[in-house]
């Protein structure tokens, strides 16, 4: 590959565009000024997008591999647990939902007990579901005693209702 043949033909094309363009009116100069902006503005948007779109095609293909490949492992696991539980003759095992502490260090968890509830709750923390504002000190005073309260924003009924002892509240 000859460079200094290359660099001559650049340097022909070059002076024959600046001679073109000396000759043109300076509304012509303005416009193709603005055309050779809009130009490669236009360039310069779709090789940006191009760039995106196939980034996110390798990373949606990567991701759905990923689940994919879980989802097959998951089964599996599920299939040789179930497995061994029939060779074995032990029946199904509790999964983590079923219960996370003993009947009998349920009753002892006093932070379990329903009157406990709204002490447990820190006030700052407590907002209403429907407006998203937080509960005031009335409301959740009224809360405590009548077990009933008001939102005072958008006026949604708010009720404590009494959990039963065997119920376990997941953090």
């Amino acid at each position: 590959m000859d460079w200094s043949n290359i660099a001559n033909n650049i340097y022909l094309w070059y002076n024959e565009f600046l001679e073109w363009y000396s000759e043109q009116p300076i509304y012509g100069q303005i416009l193709a000024l603005i055309g050779v902006f809009a130009v490669l503005a236009v360039i310069i948007t779709l090789v940006y997008y191009l760039i995106k779109g196939i980034g996110y095609l390798i990373y949606y293909i990567i991701k759905g591999i990923y689940f994919l490949l879980k989802g097959i492992g998951f089964g599996f696991y599920k299939l040789c647990r179930g497995f061994y539980n029939l060779v074995s003759g032990k029946t199904k095992s509790k999964t983590q939902n079923e219960s996370l502490l003993p009947p009998d260090e349920i009753s002892k968890d006093q932070s379990l007990q329903p009157h406990s509830l709204i002490g447990a709750v820190q006030p700052n923390l407590m907002y209403c579901t429907e407006c998203g504002n937080k509960f005031s000190e009335k409301m959740i005073n009224n809360l405590k005693t009548n077990k009933i309260t008001f939102c005072i924003h958008c006026g949604k009924r708010f009720e404590l209702n009494e959990i039963p002892k065997h119920t376990i509240l997941a953090y």
